[in-house]
């Protein structure tokens, strides 16, 4: 009985250490004033629509240079896959899991290197006055999303911590 309660308490504490990680989603989606797309779409908003031709060519460029970001998705999934099934398994290997919890952290941690360095280059290139326009539409972005966040809350009757943003309370 005693070595049954232990087994479960382990078992809990292990789930709970790694729920962080397997709770992962993927990143969200550029904010509607950077994103790509046609003048007729996303509100009549064009990407990087406030800085110069060349600012947004610059950031478009970092943003399509780096690695294979479709390969580092499925890197990531594989071994959120592999994690799985190590929980998933009758007897639990430890190890397979540690494994693969830290391939999935190395690719993780590589596909934000890879982004990061682009967009570090991209920003040292930028004039001051396209830094201050980028500055300017990711203020306007964070604005309009925490806007949107609250007026869902108050739809829902909700808005304290730990309430779920729209389309993750299914």
């Amino acid at each position: 009985m005693i070595t049954m309660s232990l087994r479960t308490a382990a078992l809990g504490l292990l789930l709970a250490g790694a729920a962080p990680v397997l709770a992962q989603t993927a990143p969200p989606p550029p904010p509607h004033g950077m994103m790509a797309g046609k003048a007729d779409g996303h509100h009549g908003k064009r990407m990087f629509s406030t800085l110069s031709e060349a600012g947004r060519q610059t950031m478009r460029e970092a943003m399509r240079s780096g690695s294979d970001k479709r390969a580092e998705r499925e890197q990531v999934r594989a071994a959120r896959d592999r994690m799985l099934a190590a929980l998933d398994a009758d007897k639990l290997d430890m190890a397979a899991l540690r494994k693969a919890m830290d391939d999935e952290r190395a690719a993780s941690n590589a596909s934000h290197e890879s982004r990061k360095a682009a967009m570090l280059a991209a920003f040292s290139k930028l004039s001051t006055a396209d830094r201050k326009a980028f500055v300017a539409e990711a203020r306007s972005m964070r604005d309009r999303m925490a806007d949107r966040v609250g007026k869902w809350r108050e739809r829902r009757g909700s808005g304290g911590p730990g309430t779920p943003p729209p389309g993750m309370d299914d």
